[in-house]
Protein backbone atom coordinates (compact mmCIF):
# COMPACT_ATOMS: atom_id res chain seq x y z
CA UNK A 1 0.00 0.00 0.00
CA UNK A 2 2.83 2.38 0.84
CA UNK A 3 4.47 1.76 -2.55
CA UNK A 4 1.16 2.26 -4.37
CA UNK A 5 0.50 5.44 -2.39
CA UNK A 6 3.97 6.77 -3.21
CA UNK A 7 3.56 5.97 -6.92
CA UNK A 8 0.15 7.69 -6.97
CA UNK A 9 1.72 10.73 -5.31
CA UNK A 10 4.50 10.82 -7.90
CA UNK A 11 1.99 10.63 -10.75
CA UNK A 12 -0.11 13.38 -9.17
CA UNK A 13 2.95 15.58 -8.76
CA UNK A 14 4.08 14.93 -12.35
CA UNK A 15 0.64 15.81 -13.72
CA UNK A 16 0.49 19.03 -11.70
CA UNK A 17 4.02 20.04 -12.78
CA UNK A 18 3.19 19.29 -16.43
CA UNK A 19 0.01 21.38 -16.34
CA UNK A 20 1.88 24.24 -14.68
CA UNK A 21 4.65 24.05 -17.29
CA UNK A 22 2.15 24.17 -20.16
CA UNK A 23 0.23 27.08 -18.63
CA UNK A 24 3.46 29.04 -18.22
CA UNK A 25 4.98 28.15 -21.59
CA UNK A 26 2.20 28.14 -24.17
CA UNK A 27 0.84 31.38 -25.69
CA UNK A 28 -1.92 32.81 -23.52
CA UNK A 29 -4.63 32.76 -26.27
CA UNK A 30 -3.94 29.06 -26.83
CA UNK A 31 -4.09 28.26 -23.11
CA UNK A 32 -7.39 30.16 -22.85
CA UNK A 33 -8.84 28.26 -25.82
CA UNK A 34 -7.86 24.94 -24.25
CA UNK A 35 -9.22 26.11 -20.90
CA UNK A 36 -12.59 27.01 -22.40
CA UNK A 37 -12.77 23.58 -24.04
CA UNK A 38 -11.99 21.87 -20.73
CA UNK A 39 -14.65 23.98 -19.01
CA UNK A 40 -17.27 22.91 -21.56
CA UNK A 41 -16.22 19.27 -21.14
CA UNK A 42 -16.60 19.63 -17.38
CA UNK A 43 -20.06 21.10 -17.87
CA UNK A 44 -21.03 18.11 -20.05
CA UNK A 45 -19.41 15.37 -17.97
CA UNK A 46 -20.36 16.55 -14.45
CA UNK A 47 -24.17 16.32 -14.32
CA UNK A 48 -24.42 16.55 -10.51
CA UNK A 49 -22.68 19.92 -10.20
CA UNK A 50 -24.41 21.14 -13.35
CA UNK A 51 -27.80 20.38 -11.79
CA UNK A 52 -26.80 21.83 -8.41
CA UNK A 53 -25.78 25.05 -10.12
CA UNK A 54 -28.90 25.24 -12.29
CA UNK A 55 -31.20 24.64 -9.33
CA UNK A 56 -29.55 27.22 -7.09
CA UNK A 57 -29.45 29.87 -9.82
CA UNK A 58 -33.10 29.31 -10.72
CA UNK A 59 -34.30 29.83 -7.15
CA UNK A 60 -31.80 32.48 -6.06
CA UNK A 61 -31.98 34.70 -9.13
CA UNK A 62 -35.46 33.82 -10.39
CA UNK A 63 -34.20 32.92 -13.85
CA UNK A 64 -36.37 31.31 -16.47
CA UNK A 65 -34.01 29.31 -18.66
CA UNK A 66 -30.90 31.49 -18.34
CA UNK A 67 -29.47 29.23 -15.63
CA UNK A 68 -28.17 26.73 -18.20
CA UNK A 69 -26.01 29.33 -19.93
CA UNK A 70 -24.87 30.84 -16.62
CA UNK A 71 -23.80 27.41 -15.34
CA UNK A 72 -21.88 26.73 -18.54
CA UNK A 73 -20.03 30.02 -18.09
CA UNK A 74 -19.32 29.12 -14.45
CA UNK A 75 -17.58 25.89 -15.49
CA UNK A 76 -15.51 27.76 -18.07
CA UNK A 77 -14.65 30.58 -15.68
CA UNK A 78 -13.38 28.16 -13.02
CA UNK A 79 -10.86 26.66 -15.45
CA UNK A 80 -9.75 30.07 -16.73
CA UNK A 81 -9.38 31.29 -13.14
CA UNK A 82 -7.06 28.39 -12.30
CA UNK A 83 -5.01 29.21 -15.39
CA UNK A 84 -4.71 32.89 -14.48
CA UNK A 85 -3.95 32.19 -10.81
CA UNK A 86 -1.03 29.94 -11.77
CA UNK A 87 0.16 32.08 -14.66
CA UNK A 88 0.06 35.35 -12.69
CA UNK A 89 2.48 33.96 -10.11
CA UNK A 90 5.21 33.74 -12.74
CA UNK A 91 4.65 37.14 -14.37
CA UNK A 92 6.85 40.04 -13.35
CA UNK A 93 5.36 42.86 -11.28
CA UNK A 94 5.03 45.28 -14.20
CA UNK A 95 3.12 42.73 -16.26
CA UNK A 96 0.80 41.96 -13.34
CA UNK A 97 0.00 45.66 -12.97
CA UNK A 98 -1.04 45.77 -16.63
CA UNK A 99 -3.55 42.98 -16.01
CA UNK A 100 -5.21 44.33 -12.85
CA UNK A 101 -7.22 47.51 -12.27
CA UNK A 102 -7.45 48.77 -8.68
CA UNK A 103 -10.69 50.51 -7.71
CA UNK A 104 -11.39 52.05 -4.32
CA UNK A 105 -7.74 52.35 -3.35
CA UNK A 106 -8.67 55.22 -1.03
CA UNK A 107 -10.86 52.85 1.01
CA UNK A 108 -7.96 50.46 1.51
CA UNK A 109 -5.54 53.25 2.38
CA UNK A 110 -7.98 54.62 4.96
CA UNK A 111 -8.22 51.34 6.88
CA UNK A 112 -4.50 50.61 6.64
CA UNK A 113 -3.65 54.04 8.05
CA UNK A 114 -5.86 53.43 11.10
CA UNK A 115 -3.23 51.33 12.86
CA UNK A 116 -5.83 48.64 13.59
CA UNK A 117 -6.19 45.16 12.18
CA UNK A 118 -8.10 44.84 8.92
CA UNK A 119 -10.19 41.88 7.82
CA UNK A 120 -10.46 41.82 4.04
CA UNK A 121 -13.52 39.77 3.11
CA UNK A 122 -14.20 38.32 -0.30
CA UNK A 123 -16.26 35.62 -2.01
CA UNK A 124 -15.69 32.57 -4.17
CA UNK A 125 -15.48 34.87 -7.16
CA UNK A 126 -12.02 34.98 -8.76
CA UNK A 127 -10.52 35.15 -5.27
CA UNK A 128 -7.46 33.04 -6.19
CA UNK A 129 -5.84 35.99 -7.99
CA UNK A 130 -6.20 38.25 -4.92
CA UNK A 131 -3.00 36.76 -3.54
CA UNK A 132 -1.14 39.18 -5.81
CA UNK A 133 -2.18 42.19 -3.70
CA UNK A 134 1.29 42.53 -2.08
CA UNK A 135 2.96 42.76 -5.50
CA UNK A 136 0.42 45.26 -6.77
CA UNK A 137 0.21 47.55 -3.76
CA UNK A 138 3.36 46.89 -1.77
CA UNK A 139 1.51 45.87 1.39
CA UNK A 140 1.57 42.82 3.65
CA UNK A 141 -1.35 40.47 3.27
CA UNK A 142 -2.01 37.33 5.33
CA UNK A 143 -4.10 34.30 4.44
CA UNK A 144 -4.61 30.91 6.03
CA UNK A 145 -4.71 27.73 4.00
CA UNK A 146 -4.30 24.00 4.16
CA UNK A 147 -1.08 22.08 3.72
CA UNK A 148 -1.24 19.67 0.77
CA UNK A 149 -0.69 16.03 1.63
CA UNK A 150 1.65 15.58 -1.33
CA UNK A 151 4.98 17.19 -0.29
CA UNK A 152 6.04 17.79 -3.90
CA UNK A 153 2.85 19.67 -4.72
CA UNK A 154 3.14 21.51 -1.40
CA UNK A 155 6.63 22.66 -2.41
CA UNK A 156 5.27 24.01 -5.71
CA UNK A 157 2.44 25.79 -3.88
CA UNK A 158 4.91 27.37 -1.46
CA UNK A 159 6.96 28.62 -4.42
CA UNK A 160 3.83 30.16 -5.95
CA UNK A 161 2.91 31.81 -2.63
CA UNK A 162 6.39 33.25 -2.24
CA UNK A 163 6.18 34.72 -5.75
CA UNK A 164 2.81 36.33 -4.98
CA UNK A 165 4.23 37.82 -1.80
CA UNK A 166 1.48 37.09 0.70
CA UNK A 167 2.13 35.72 4.18
CA UNK A 168 0.84 32.18 4.53
CA UNK A 169 -0.47 31.18 7.96
CA UNK A 170 -0.54 27.39 8.39
CA UNK A 171 -3.60 26.18 10.32
CA UNK A 172 -1.76 25.14 13.46
CA UNK A 173 -2.96 25.78 17.00
CA UNK A 174 -6.47 26.72 15.89
CA UNK A 175 -7.52 29.01 13.07
CA UNK A 176 -9.73 31.35 15.08
CA UNK A 177 -7.26 32.27 17.88
CA UNK A 178 -4.45 32.71 15.35
CA UNK A 179 -6.41 35.09 13.12
CA UNK A 180 -7.65 37.12 16.10
CA UNK A 181 -4.05 37.42 17.26
CA UNK A 182 -2.91 38.60 13.81
CA UNK A 183 -5.65 41.24 13.70
CA UNK A 184 -4.67 42.52 17.13
CA UNK A 185 -1.15 42.97 15.75
CA UNK A 186 -2.63 45.37 13.20
CA UNK A 187 -2.23 43.09 10.17
CA UNK A 188 -4.36 42.75 7.04
CA UNK A 189 -5.95 39.30 6.92
CA UNK A 190 -7.97 37.86 4.04
CA UNK A 191 -11.03 35.65 4.50
CA UNK A 192 -13.42 33.98 2.03
CA UNK A 193 -16.79 34.28 3.77
CA UNK A 194 -19.42 32.60 1.59
CA UNK A 195 -18.83 28.91 2.25
CA UNK A 196 -21.65 26.93 3.80
CA UNK A 197 -21.64 26.89 7.59
CA UNK A 198 -22.72 24.03 9.82
CA UNK A 199 -26.47 23.87 10.13
CA UNK A 200 -26.34 23.12 13.84
CA UNK A 201 -24.32 26.29 14.46
CA UNK A 202 -27.66 28.07 14.69
CA UNK A 203 -26.69 30.91 12.34
CA UNK A 204 -28.75 31.33 9.18
CA UNK A 205 -28.38 34.50 7.13
CA UNK A 206 -30.33 35.70 4.13
CA UNK A 207 -28.27 34.92 1.04
CA UNK A 208 -29.80 35.85 -2.29
CA UNK A 209 -33.27 35.74 -0.78
CA UNK A 210 -33.04 32.39 1.02
CA UNK A 211 -31.80 31.45 4.51
CA UNK A 212 -28.34 29.87 4.27
CA UNK A 213 -26.28 28.15 7.00
CA UNK A 214 -23.53 30.67 7.66
CA UNK A 215 -20.11 30.32 9.23
CA UNK A 216 -19.99 32.75 12.20
CA UNK A 217 -16.17 32.69 12.30
CA UNK A 218 -15.47 35.71 10.02
CA UNK A 219 -17.69 38.04 12.07
CA UNK A 220 -16.51 36.60 15.40
CA UNK A 221 -12.84 36.94 14.40
CA UNK A 222 -13.35 40.52 13.22
CA UNK A 223 -15.16 41.52 16.41
CA UNK A 224 -12.72 39.80 18.75
CA UNK A 225 -9.79 41.26 16.81
CA UNK A 226 -11.20 44.82 17.04
CA UNK A 227 -10.84 45.02 13.27
CA UNK A 228 -12.05 47.19 10.46
CA UNK A 229 -13.76 45.11 7.76
CA UNK A 230 -13.28 45.92 4.08
CA UNK A 231 -15.04 43.99 1.30
CA UNK A 232 -12.98 43.19 -1.81
CA UNK A 233 -14.72 42.15 -5.02
CA UNK A 234 -12.60 40.53 -7.73
CA UNK A 235 -14.23 40.92 -11.14
CA UNK A 236 -12.96 39.40 -14.38
CA UNK A 237 -13.15 41.73 -17.38
CA UNK A 238 -11.87 39.93 -20.47
CA UNK A 239 -8.21 39.09 -19.82
CA UNK A 240 -8.03 41.67 -17.00
CA UNK A 241 -9.25 41.72 -13.40
CA UNK A 242 -10.70 44.53 -11.32
CA UNK A 243 -9.95 44.53 -7.58
CA UNK A 244 -12.70 46.65 -6.04
CA UNK A 245 -12.11 47.76 -2.44
CA UNK A 246 -15.47 48.87 -1.10
CA UNK A 247 -16.60 50.98 1.85
CA UNK A 248 -15.31 49.49 5.13
CA UNK A 249 -17.28 48.95 8.31
CA UNK A 250 -16.03 49.40 11.87
CA UNK A 251 -16.71 46.49 14.23
CA UNK A 252 -16.82 48.99 17.11
CA UNK A 253 -20.21 50.10 15.79
CA UNK A 254 -21.70 46.80 17.02
CA UNK A 255 -22.68 46.01 20.60
CA UNK A 256 -20.12 44.15 22.68
CA UNK A 257 -22.18 41.11 23.68
CA UNK A 258 -19.55 38.87 22.03
CA UNK A 259 -16.90 39.74 24.64
CA UNK A 260 -18.11 37.08 27.08
CA UNK A 261 -18.04 34.36 24.42
CA UNK A 262 -14.78 32.43 24.13
CA UNK A 263 -15.67 29.78 21.56
CA UNK A 264 -16.62 30.34 17.94
CA UNK A 265 -19.09 27.47 18.33
CA UNK A 266 -21.13 29.61 20.72
CA UNK A 267 -20.62 32.87 18.83
CA UNK A 268 -23.93 32.60 16.95
CA UNK A 269 -25.64 33.57 20.22
CA UNK A 270 -24.15 37.07 19.95
CA UNK A 271 -26.37 39.72 18.37
CA UNK A 272 -23.25 41.46 17.07
CA UNK A 273 -22.07 38.28 15.32
CA UNK A 274 -25.52 37.78 13.81
CA UNK A 275 -25.76 41.35 12.52
CA UNK A 276 -22.22 41.52 11.14
CA UNK A 277 -22.62 38.11 9.47
CA UNK A 278 -25.88 39.29 7.89
CA UNK A 279 -24.14 42.41 6.57
CA UNK A 280 -21.31 40.31 5.11
CA UNK A 281 -23.67 37.91 3.33
CA UNK A 282 -25.75 40.81 1.98
CA UNK A 283 -22.58 42.25 0.45
CA UNK A 284 -21.70 38.94 -1.22
CA UNK A 285 -25.27 38.67 -2.53
CA UNK A 286 -25.01 42.10 -4.16
CA UNK A 287 -21.77 41.18 -5.95
CA UNK A 288 -23.13 37.82 -7.12
CA UNK A 289 -26.17 39.56 -8.62
CA UNK A 290 -23.83 41.86 -10.57
CA UNK A 291 -21.77 39.01 -12.06
CA UNK A 292 -23.60 35.69 -11.51
CA UNK A 293 -21.50 33.79 -14.04
CA UNK A 294 -18.35 34.46 -12.00
CA UNK A 295 -19.53 33.04 -8.66
CA UNK A 296 -19.00 29.39 -7.66
CA UNK A 297 -22.54 28.06 -8.05
CA UNK A 298 -21.11 24.53 -8.20
CA UNK A 299 -20.76 24.75 -4.41
CA UNK A 300 -23.90 23.72 -2.54
CA UNK A 301 -24.44 26.93 -0.55
CA UNK A 302 -27.82 26.39 1.10
CA UNK A 303 -27.65 22.75 2.18
CA UNK A 304 -25.38 19.72 2.11
CA UNK A 305 -24.44 18.22 -1.23
CA UNK A 306 -26.06 14.87 -0.38
CA UNK A 307 -29.28 16.74 0.41
CA UNK A 308 -29.01 18.53 -2.93
CA UNK A 309 -28.71 15.14 -4.62
CA UNK A 310 -31.90 13.99 -2.91
CA UNK A 311 -33.73 17.20 -3.81
CA UNK A 312 -32.74 16.77 -7.45
CA UNK A 313 -33.59 13.04 -7.61
CA UNK A 314 -37.01 13.42 -5.99
CA UNK A 315 -37.90 16.74 -7.60
CA UNK A 316 -38.44 18.45 -4.24
CA UNK A 317 -39.13 22.17 -3.89
CA UNK A 318 -35.66 23.59 -3.21
CA UNK A 319 -36.79 26.89 -1.70
CA UNK A 320 -39.32 25.20 0.59
CA UNK A 321 -36.64 22.71 1.68
CA UNK A 322 -34.06 25.34 2.70
CA UNK A 323 -36.69 27.41 4.53
CA UNK A 324 -37.87 24.34 6.46
CA UNK A 325 -34.25 23.47 7.21
CA UNK A 326 -33.61 26.93 8.66
CA UNK A 327 -36.75 26.77 10.80
CA UNK A 328 -35.85 23.32 12.12
CA UNK A 329 -32.35 24.26 13.20
CA UNK A 330 -33.47 27.62 14.56
CA UNK A 331 -35.96 25.80 16.81
CA UNK A 332 -33.23 23.43 18.01
CA UNK A 333 -30.93 26.35 18.80
CA UNK A 334 -33.62 28.07 20.86
CA UNK A 335 -34.06 24.88 22.88
CA UNK A 336 -30.37 24.80 23.85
Amino acid sequence: MKIAHRIAGEIQSLMFSTVLFLIRSLPYPLVVAVGKTLGILGWILDPLHRRISNLQIRHALGTRGEETLITKKVFINQVLLMIDALRFAYLDDDEIKKRVVIEGRENLEAVLSSGRGVLGITAHMNWEVLGNIPRLLGIEFCVMGRIHKNPRIQAIMEDIRSRCGFVYLPPKGGMVPMLIKELKKGRLVGFVIDQMGKRDSGLFCDFLGMPAPTNPAPAFIALKGDALVIPVATIKEGDHYRFRFEQPIDTRSYQDDYTQIDSVFDSWKSRAVQELSTWMQAWVSSVVREHPEQWLWLHSRWTRRKDMGRIIRKGLDFRAYVIAQANTYADRSREQ
